[in-house]
């Protein structure tokens, strides 16, 4: 039977040093605002110099959005965990990205993790998460490979929403 939720997200507020932390992760994809440092750019300091700063904080957050394919035993999921931080409803400041991948007889044989569309500067940005499976068959010399990809957008108020999948 199909799974009876094929994605699903959870976001929540994130501190300067979790996002920070997360920019270390295995895999992860990660890009700060050149023009702040990086305690700057998750909020953990003060931008000097501009009014926009003294006016709207800088707010991080991280989310973890999933899609999956197949059914039971063959079911693909693909899992983004991103953080990232804004200046509130101006403009993203930082973002890093992983994805994961998992299934029950189907192996996860890499991922991947891109920008695709906005990003640093911008009021959101677009991050497309992949990754490619092997799927044993009752026929032990034929495995099934498929890959898969999710495309999740992210803003600077903290909003999340997938807009792709494949």
């Amino acid at each position: 039977a199909p799974a009876s939720v094929a994605s699903g997200s959870s976001t929540r507020v994130a501190s300067p040093s979790e996002a920070i932390a997360a920019g270390g992760a295995p895999g992860a994809t990660t890009w700060a605002d050149p023009s702040l440092s990086l305690q700057q750019a998750v909020g953990a300091a003060v931008a000097h110099g501009t009014v926009a700063s003294a006016l709207a904080p800088t707010y991080c957050w991280a989310n973890e959005a999933w899609h999956q394919w197949g059914t039971w035993p063959y079911q693909q999921r693909i899992t983004d965990t991103t953080y990232w931080c804004a200046v509130y409803s101006q403009r993203i400041t930082y973002r890093s990205s992983s994805a994961t991948g998992s299934g029950t007889l189907c192996a996860t044989g890499w991922t991947a993790s891109q920008l695709v569309g906005g990003g640093t500067g911008y009021p959101w940005f677009t991050i497309r998460s992949s990754g490619g499976f092997s799927c044993p068959t009752v026929l032990p010399w034929v495995t099934i490979h498929t890959s898969h990809y999710e495309d999740v957008v992210r803003t600077d108020t903290g909003g999340t929403k997938e807009v792709g999948s494949g």
